[in-house]
């Protein structure tokens, strides 16, 4: 069975239990997310690339840091179904680069706040 099916199948019978607890390394803030919330948001995901990256081959990256919703874009990457590889925001550009030529990368899930950090370095 895979991952997917395993929390597809908690889901069914759990869907008011949590899944998912965060404690954010910045506010210190616990949160969380139920089962019924991250099979939901995951299957919308997997829509949305299912839609747009038909051409992925079998793989998507995921550019994130530590968050709440990372078992989301697994998930929802892995529903497609396709392979994620995880791609560091820490790592030095070269290896990042490295990697994606390697992996043959077309696609790339983006957490948005990494969007805006790397925008306003760019502007």
């Amino acid at each position: 069975m895979t991952l997917q099916e395993l929390v597809a199948q908690a889901a069914s019978v759990h869907r008011d239990r949590t899944a998912v607890t965060y404690c954010s390394s910045v506010s210190g803030k616990w949160s969380s997310l139920l089962y019924g919330d991250l099979s939901t948001l995951a299957e919308e995901l997997s829509c949305i690339f299912k839609q747009s990256c038909s051409s992925s081959k079998g793989v998507i990256g995921l550019y994130c840091s530590d968050d709440l919703f990372v078992p989301v874009w697994i998930l929802g990457i892995l529903q497609c179904p396709a392979a994620y590889v995880p791609l560091d925001p820490d790592a030095p550009g070269l290896l990042s680069t490295r990697v994606i030529h390697q992996c043959g990368l077309k696609y790339c899930a983006v957490q948005t706040d990494l969007l805006k950090v790397e925008y306003s370095l760019i502007s």
